[in-house]
């Protein structure tokens, strides 16, 4: 499972401006290849679909798309 948010957010509300707070955002996951309470660095949205084509089996060349991102352990 991973979940993962699109952006931050002011605590006034609102977002889409490009301080550090809007910008930042968060991942997190369970599942194989995942080992609990290990900092896997940090991690960018692309990695995510990296890690879900290496757990199915895929690899980026297999999925016809140049996906940019690694897998988490490979971060």
């Amino acid at each position: 499972m991973i979940v993962v948010t699109d952006h931050g957010h002011v605590d006034e509300g609102g977002h889409g401006g490009d301080s550090e707070v809007e910008r930042t955002a968060w991942i997190a996951a369970s599942g194989p290849g995942i080992e609990a309470g290990v900092d896997m660095g940090t991690l960018r949205h692309v990695d995510v679909a990296a890690h879900v084509f290496e757990a199915i089996g895929l690899s980026e060349s297999m999925a016809g798309l140049p996906l940019g991102g690694k897998p988490f352990a490979a971060v």
